[in-house]
């Protein structure tokens, strides 16, 4: 059978939905037209760059304001919304963690693997603390912050991710950060509850494909 592929916060919604919620919520990040099923770190690739960039130590004044200048001389309200978007969310996180000191790492291709759910889980950031710790980062670059539950979801489904392909990770240098609200969450010290807990909800999501397929 075909693999059911999913996004990190496709799994996160689905599981933190209400019961009579999670067969829709499923077919709103599974279907090829939405927006959500290619997920939001591909829409705000721009702000993404200009993050990173930040945290090398580059100037990216000037690619800030080159952001405005093509939003206002676009004539295409899609295109010019997603530049806006761009923008807003480059200077919400330069607002909220600009200051802080991380060393930004190659990227790292992360999945979870349950029967046939694969479970894309790239941090947007992989970075290195001042104390030379691995750190991965899952941004929320949007206007709302993600739904009671998500956060917590997406950071257990990363730190297993990483630990299955025997990367050095604390539970506690995961993070969830969203933009807007300036709002960051980590991993528990005590370390994340035993990973049947998520196995649990990737079996009911691949019976809740079995539902849509029907």
């Amino acid at each position: 059978m075909e693999p059911v592929k999913l996004s990190m916060r496709g799994f996160a919604e689905v599981s933190s939905a209400a019961p009579n919620r999670k067969l829709s919520t499923l077919k709103r990040f599974r279907s090829p037209k939405s927006g959500e099923s290619v997920g939001r770190s591909n829409y705000y690739i721009k702000a993404l760059s200009l993050i990173k960039r930040h945290h090398k130590g580059e100037s990216i004044a000037s690619d800030l304001s080159k952001l405005l200048d093509d939003a206002s001389a676009d004539p295409v309200s899609r295109s010019r919304t997603k530049l806006l978007s761009n923008y807003r969310a480059a200077t919400d996180y330069l607002k909220h963690f600009g200051n802080r000191n991380l060393k930004i790492r190659n990227g790292k291709q992360l999945y979870y693997v349950f029967d046939r759910l694969v479970i894309s889980a790239q941090p947007d950031i992989v970075a290195e603390s001042d104390d030379g710790q691995l750190v991965l980062i899952k941004l929320n670059l949007s206007k709302k912050d993600f739904a009671g539950g998500v956060s917590a979801t997406v950071l257990h489904v990363l730190y297993e991710s990483a630990k299955s392909r025997g990367f050095p990770i604390n539970s506690w240098c995961v993070e969830c950060l969203q933009t807007t609200s300036g709002s960051r969450t980590i991993g528990p010290k005590s370390g994340f509850p035993d990973k049947q807990a998520l196995n649990a909800e990737c079996k009911a999501i691949l019976a809740l494909c079995g539902e849509q397929a029907a």
